[in-house]
This record gives structure tokens, sequence and C-alpha cells, in this order.
């Protein structure tokens, strides 16, 4: 309860002093290794469209565990089973951050390998197509940038 307390105490002084409640909970938030909190956060199964799985069964899985105030940032826990191949179509700005196994991508006519500790960054409106060898966990965190962001990053790619 104490914890708790000098928690909430701190998240109001750093809310006072013009930080949002997002800085907040991401200062607040530190003061474990994000990647042993993550590793231990329970994913539940959903489905996608099936004609984005192009190889194998991937079994996604996923959980949610942050959303801003005015609903535009998310962050969570993403995995599935390889051997699989998909594309995943982004509807929202994504930043990934591998947590374990790996993935090779084809994005926006590249191809690269990411592995735990890599990040990557994918646009709104794009698609990448995944190939997941053994499996993959990562965190996740979406961005609704809104349409003119959105606009503007189509005419500069």
């Amino acid at each position: 309860m104490k914890r708790s307390l000098t928690i909430a105490i701190a998240a109001g002084i750093i809310t006072l002093l013009g930080a949002s409640s997002y800085q907040a909970v991401a200062y607040i938030t530190q003061v474990q290794p994000a990647t042993s909190v993550a590793r231990k956060l329970p994913v539940q199964p959903f489905e996608v469209d099936p004609s984005w799985i192009k190889e194998g069964k991937p079994n996604f899985r996923a959980t949610e565990f942050f959303k801003s105030h005015d609903g535009k940032t998310s962050s969570g826990i993403f995995e599935c089973d390889g051997p699989s191949t998909f594309e995943w179509h982004y509807q929202l700005d994504e930043a990934i951050y591998v947590l374990d196994g790996g993935v090779d991508i084809e994005y926006q006519g590249q191809r690269f390998s990411l592995k735990p500790g890599e990040t990557a960054f994918f646009r709104a409106g794009t698609t990448a197509l995944w190939h997941v060898p053994k499996g993959i966990r990562k965190s996740w965190t979406l961005h609704d940038a809104g349409t003119p962001a959105r606009g503007l990053a189509r005419i500069l790619n």
C-alpha cells in the first residue's frame, strides 16, 4: 500500500509539473526492467483475416497493457508460433521491440531480420510480409497520428 501511495503521489507531481499522464505512466513503469515484466504478461488468442496467412499456422496471441487517456496510443505484447509466413496490414503507426524469438520481414522493398533487443517502426497504411521461423514475442506500441499526419507520410514515402 505504501508503494502504491508513493507511485500515486509521484504521478500527481509529474502531472502538475506539466507531463502528460502518458509520460507519467512511462516514467513510473521504468522502475523494473521492461523486458522482465513483458516476458511474464499473459496473452490471449485472437484471429486475423485468413487471407493474411500465407504459410503455416501462426496462432496469434496478444494483450494490451496500456492505453492513453485519449485512446490514440496503446501498448501491449504480441506473439505467434512458427514456422509461419503472413502479411500484416498496419492501420496505425506501430513501433515494436522484440523480446524473444525472431522474424524476417519484407517491408517497403527492403528485407531485414529482427532478434531480441531490436526495434522497428511501421507506418500506418503500409503492409509487411513476416516470416517467423520458430516463434516471436514482441512488445508493440500503436499510435494514431491523425489523418493529416498519415496523408503527409504517404506523400513523403
